[in-house]
């Protein structure tokens, strides 16, 4: 078995975080045409995406990442919508030492998908994201959410000790997070609380489509920056800064998606467009479609398929003395 194959059968079995696997052997999995997938359909876990790690860019300016408004209007029109599950597991957690749920103040927004979802719970919602074109693209037809141009560790308009619930959705691991957390503990309430959570990396219901994403995934993991790895691995290194807190790893997210829908989904990433710019001759998009249309095709001819994802949530209270 020469050292491609063994990286391939690395790829679709199950790995331990204490014995990652040789970085030499992902990096010819990858290097060879792009992962080339095997002919049995397998499904990379998040564990086995975060080897990737090392590949990834350690040079990303993260506060000029949604500068463009396409790709802006793509995220708020194709990402995964958070479930109302979610939003109330987080409400009910608050409750539990703050029954009044005032103010919700939600950083790294983007355009409003997590933002919205707390607005049911909460009287005023305050979303803040670094992007001028994704705060452009959320929604201003929500009585009590506001949105804002701003950074996570430096909120100047949110007096100390207002704030019920200090969160943030799928956009933590680019954020300073000492720093953060301390600009969290000022401008929360005593016994308020903060919600980090997330979701990993796609999975189709349809063995030929996940064959598909999971091949264009890995072309461009290497654009992302290094601390998307944070995200693969579900923040399981991360420590909350209060005691007693927990984490819930049970929720889901699904949805629907037709062809022309993921590949907006892809445009929507901060990697396709690193791509992009490294590869101007290639039709990353074009081939993208061209092969899911064929994926579907060779599987019954379905004009959608349902793509899940794994939330996960960690949540703590600021103690009240």
């Amino acid at each position: 078995m020469n050292q491609h194959s063994v990286a391939l059968l690395l790829l679709s079995t199950p790995c331990k975080y204490d014995k990652p696997v040789p970085q030499k052997l992902y990096s010819i999995a990858l290097q060879k045409s792009n992962f080339e997938t095997p002919t049995k359909t397998v499904t990379m876990t998040t564990v086995q995406y975060s080897q990737y790690a090392h590949l990834m860019k350690d040079n990303v300016d993260k506060t000029k990442m949604f500068l463009d408004m396409d790709q802006s209007k793509a995220y708020a029109d194709s990402r995964p919508s958070y479930t109302d599950e979610m939003f109330k597991t987080i409400a009910d957690y608050c409750k539990e030492t703050n029954p009044d749920l005032n103010l919700a103040v939600d950083v790294g927004c983007g355009p409003g998908m997590s933002t919205i979802g707390f607005a049911k719970y909460f009287k005023k919602v305050i979303g803040v994201d670094v992007s001028e074109t994704q705060v452009a693209c959320a929604p201003k037809d929500v009585p009590n959410c506001e949105f804002k141009v701003g950074y996570s560790d430096k909120l100047p308009f949110i007096k100390s000790g207002t704030v019920d619930l200090f969160c943030s959705g799928e956009s933590f691991n680019l954020m300073p997070q000492k720093e953060t957390f301390a600009e969290a503990d000022r401008v929360l309430k005593p016994g308020g609380s903060i919600a980090i959570f997330g979701y990993d990396v796609p999975v189709a219901d349809n063995a030929e489509v996940q064959a598909c994403i999971q091949k264009f995934g890995i072309k461009i993991f290497q654009f992302y920056p290094k601390e998307t790895a944070q995200l693969l691995d579900r923040f399981s290194n991360l420590q909350l800064p209060y005691p007693g807190w927990i984490r819930n790893d049970e929720i889901k997210l699904t949805m629907k998606y037709t062809v022309k829908q993921y590949a907006d989904f892809m445009k929507s990433t901060w990697a396709l467009r690193a791509y992009r710019e490294a590869h101007p001759d290639e039709d990353f998009l074009g081939d993208l479609t061209k092969e899911l249309n064929e994926a579907l095709e060779r599987s019954g001819g379905a004009t959608d398929y349902t793509v899940t994802w794994n939330l996960f949530l960690l949540m703590a209270h600021k103690p009240k003395n």
